[in-house]
C-alpha cells in the first residue's frame, strides 16, 4: 500500500474553477506541490470522491483537503491562499 499524500485535490468535470486551480498549480507553483497533492476525481472515482466529501462536509469544488488537520481550502482563486495552504498547513 502507497503512503497517502497529505493533500487532497477535489474535483470533477465541467468545472471551470477546477481547471484554473489545476493550471495554477502547475504554471505559477511549477508543480513544486504535485508529489503531495492526490486528485480525487468525482466521475473518476465516485466512491472514494463522495466517501471523502461526505468525512469533511464538503458540498463543492474544487477544493484542497489537509489530511493531517482535517482543513479543508474551499477559496481556490487565489494564488497567495492556495500557496499558503499547501506550504503552513
Amino acid at each position: 500500500m502507497t503512503e497517502r499524500r497529505p493533500f487532497v485535490l477535489f474535483t470533477q468535470d465541467q468545472c471551470p474553477q477546477c481547471e484554473m486551480l489545476k493550471r495554477m498549480l502547475a504554471l505559477p507553483l511549477r508543480g513544486a506541490f504535485d508529489e503531495q497533492i492526490e486528485v480525487l476525481h468525482r466521475q473518476a472515482d465516485p466512491q472514494a470522491f463522495e466517501a471523502l466529501a461526505d468525512a469533511h462536509a464538503l458540498a463543492r469544488t474544487p477544493a484542497l483537503l489537509h489530511r493531517p488537520t482535517g482543513r479543508l481550502l474551499l477559496d481556490t482563486g487565489s494564488l497567495g491562499a492556495v500557496k499558503a495552504f499547501l506550504t503552513h498547513s
